[in-house]
């Protein structure tokens, strides 16, 4: 099942937990404001399960693991790229990290939108940087 927010558009794989849509609504407006994204480009949002994106993980990254979130950016006029947040690993973090499942899901869409916004964390300058763009979006 797919539900249109525009410029996002959320996919459920993997219904495990219901997902907060209206925050992730605006939490994408505000970065499509603050970063001047053209709201012509669109970003689709993915929630599934650890297999799919293990499998994921394992064919770009060439990293046999389940992960949190992948992020696919896309040199298009029109589309901005992919995000996919395992479920599964949402409810294990927000346990280990002491959130809500609601704040662990927008805190892992903060950290795929900054990456398809151009930043890393590979080097640790890179990691800085991010980490303080991420505060700049996400608060608990």
């Amino acid at each position: 099942m797919a539900t249109t927010l525009s410029p996002i558009t959320i996919y459920h794989q993997h219904e495990l937990l219901p997902v907060p849509e209206i925050r992730i609504k605006q939490l994408t407006k505000k970065f499509f404001t603050r970063e001047k994204v053209s709201t012509k480009r669109a970003v689709s949002l993915v929630f599934c399960s650890d297999y799919r994106i293990r499998k994921l993980n394992r064919e770009y990254r060439k990293i046999d693991k389940a992960t949190d979130v992948l992020s696919f950016c896309f040199e298009d006029d029109d589309f901005l790229g992919e995000i996919y947040i395992s479920l599964q690993r949402v409810k294990v973090q927000a346990h280990r990290f002491g959130l809500s499942c609601d704040e662990e899901i927008l805190r892992l869409f903060t950290h795929g939108m900054i990456h398809l916004l151009g930043y890393d964390h590979i080097k640790e300058k890179d990691r800085v940087v991010m980490e303080a763009k991420e505060q700049e979006y996400f608060k608990v």
